[in-house]
């Protein structure tokens, strides 16, 4: 055998012993072949909050079948439809791609195809505004455009219309920059900074200020930022000097949301997050609380509002609802170090599920949950207490901790002291709940006064 046939016959060899065909050099004329109609979709600049689409196509030029799922790696890019296709010969699928981005700036995608065949295109856009903000580069004389911007908030808050959107670059807006407070917004307008990292990027974007709140209702407030209905402030720092009544954010009669945010400050603190009044259902999300005294402060609050997602850290009171609307859910959120309570329910019914109440040496006196008064009856579900005391209950009539029909599935192994503290006369239901004892202790576990608490189905199943 020469050489050269010795070759042949080794690399055949080789090519069976790893499994390895020859399919790499080209395609049989049996085979599934791709044809893609492009490999970059480009969406340029779409406002923060709104959409644009584009389509492509995924051919098969052979004639085996050609499957597989196209799928996306970035929240900013998302198919529509139907993502997975199966394609005879000659056969083809056009794919709808649609692009909303949720932040400023540039942004990727490779989108996958689901075959080798196929392989993947790059999807590209920018995530704008219809004005700008920089404190670094802008002037109040320019026309807010991303190559000619404003310099602070409250000309652009001012000078430009209802339901427009504002992109605020990093930056200190502050006094001293020519910021007047509060700022105030117009119906719908949308104010972004750095969502991504709550407005405390590499370089901050931080609102740092407060006025008086010209309110007939709440006359002693001052504020940051006064909102409006459908307005939008998202992805800043917001602090303001140290003042009994400020908060970062005013919210009357506004149906507005707030995600995404830092409210404290590295300068002094602040003394609450979000004040909320009158018939707005206002959205908070999202955010950091670390304030003084309030995270979110409902007075006299009838619209309802959610409340989820965010994590509130040191301050005396997190959430506090005075004439709530019995649609208020709060949910989702974090509750971690120190303060009184974690929720006070002083009116109202709202639905309180889902939380973490994460504070072992807290709520030493009256709770994780506060219901204060007769009109403070929130419906209680699936929380997790790790803390001294779990839900007090001062003179409310029915708080709803779970029944049979819909268990409370509240976790309250992690109390160390009380799980729910009776205070009051009613007969309550606690239903369906997880506790550090089990049967939970009736003067440990579950301390009552002189009312009752069902918290199983049996007939002796209450305490005392």
């Amino acid at each position: 055998m020469n050489k050269g046939m010795w070759l042949i016959g080794t690399i055949a060899m080789l090519f069976a012993l790893t499994g390895c065909s020859d399919d790499g050099a080209g395609p049989s004329d049996n085979e599934a072949t791709c044809g893609l109609s492009t490999t970059l979709l480009e969406f340029g600049s779409v406002a923060v909050g709104h959409e644009t689409t584009m389509t492509f196509t995924i051919e098969n030029t052979g004639e085996d079948t050609l499957s597989g799922t196209v799928t996306e790696t970035s929240d900013d890019f998302l198919i529509v439809g139907e993502a997975s296709y199966s394609l005879d010969a000659d056969a083809s699928d056009t794919f709808t791609v649609r692009f909303m981005p949720t932040s400023l700036g540039d942004k990727t995608c490779a989108m996958e195809t689901g075959s080798s065949r196929c392989g993947s295109l790059q999807c590209t856009g920018t995530g704008g505004a219809h004005y700008y903000v920089d404190a670094a580069s802008g002037l109040d004389t320019n026309p807010g455009t991303s190559e000619e911007p404003f310099k602070t908030i409250t000309h652009a808050v001012s000078v430009v219309g209802s339901d427009s959107i504002i992109g605020v670059l990093p930056g200190t807006y502050n006094t001293a920059l020519g910021e007047t407070f509060p700022i105030t917004l117009k119906q719908g307008q949308m104010l972004i900074g750095d969502i991504p990292n709550k407005g405390l990027g590499a370089a901050a974007t931080a609102i740092y200020g407060s006025g008086d709140v010209s309110s007939a209702q709440y006359d002693d407030n001052l504020a940051a930022i006064v909102g409006a209905d459908m307005a939008t402030v998202t992805g800043f720092d917001i602090s303001a000097p140290y003042k009994i009544s400020t908060f970062g954010i005013y919210a009357a009669d506004a149906a507005m949301t707030i995600s995404d945010n830092s409210f404290t400050s590295t300068i002094t603190s602040l003394y609450g997050g979000i004040r909320v009044s009158g018939n707005g259902a206002t959205v908070i999300t999202h955010n950091d609380f670390l304030t003084s005294a309030y995270g979110v402060y409902s007075a006299v609050c009838t619209g309802g509002m959610l409340i989820s997602e965010n994590d509130f850290q040191t301050m005396t009171v997190p959430v506090d609802l005075t004439g709530a609307a019995n649609n208020t859910v709060i949910c989702g959120n974090t509750f971690e170090g120190s303060g009184q309570n974690g929720i006070r329910v002083r009116d109202g019914h709202p639905l309180i599920e889902d939380n973490i109440f994460n504070k072992p040496g807290g709520y030493r006196n009256s709770g994780a949950i506060f219901c204060w008064s007769e009109t403070a009856n929130p419906t209680i579900r699936r929380n997790t207490f790790i803390c001294v005391r779990g839900i007090h209950i001062d003179s409310a009539l029915s708080p709803d901790m779970g029944t049979a029909d819909d268990p409370g599935e509240n976790d309250f192994t992690g109390i160390t002291a009380v799980s729910i503290n009776h205070s009051g006369t009613a007969a309550l239901v606690a239903i369906g709940n997880t506790w550090p004892h089990n049967p939970p202790f009736c003067g440990g576990d579950i301390v009552v006064d002189t009312g009752t608490v069902k918290w199983g189905t049996g007939a002796d199943e209450e305490c005392p």
